[in-house]
């Protein structure tokens, strides 16, 4: 769900901003058939653009995102484009493909640990992916944390590329009753 909401902000700034972090809340779960995902600029400020996103399934919303981006804000080497700016430099296939690979990954983590979709989940972005001229290496999940908050457990987590700390993930889920914290 994280890559899906992530896509979208991405593709509505051309992939021309570096992500910061994404703070998604998720209302059910996401089932296999059609959704209708959509991002919008709610404020920019600075360098930092930030972006809602939502995921709608049969007419209910099934997650909403925050995302905050990195970047130049309107100048004369910007022209509109959609809801956001259209740089006259973008970024390559490349980096937009690293943090979406990234948003996966944390995806097929959280999934696989919680026995019901997360509650929430954030995704912090450390390093700038414009930064293209290397090639980029196959990503690595550390866990550093698993922890219970009455019925809701918090698991945390760090991305690596390259032995590079790139991302941490916190997903929190609830816990089924009479299961015990991994």
């Amino acid at each position: 769900m994280a890559e899906l909401l992530l896509s979208v902000v991405m593709e509505s700034t051309c992939g021309a901003l570096s992500p910061v972090i994404l703070t998604a809340h998720v209302g059910r779960p996401l089932y296999e058939g059609r959704c209708d995902v959509g991002a919008r600029l709610k404020h920019g400020d600075g360098r930092q653009q930030r972006w809602l996103a939502e995921l709608r399934q049969a007419g209910a919303i099934v997650g909403r995102a925050h995302v905050v981006l990195d970047g130049e804000l309107p100048s004369n080497s910007y022209m509109p484009w959609r809801s956001g700016m259209l740089p006259v430099t973008t970024w390559h296939d490349d980096d937009i493909a690293q943090c979406l690979a990234v948003a996966r990954l944390c995806d097929k983590y959280s999934q696989g640990e919680a026995a019901t979709s997360p509650v929430w989940l954030t995704i912090r972005y450390f390093l700038d992916f414009g930064q293209s001229a290397r090639v980029r290496e196959a990503l690595t999940v550390s866990p550093v944390r698993n922890q219970q908050l009455g019925t809701l457990c918090q698991c945390d987590l760090e991305v690596f590329e390259a032995g590079a700390r790139v991302a941490t993930l916190t997903t929190v889920y609830e816990r089924p009753h009479g299961q015990a914290l991994k």
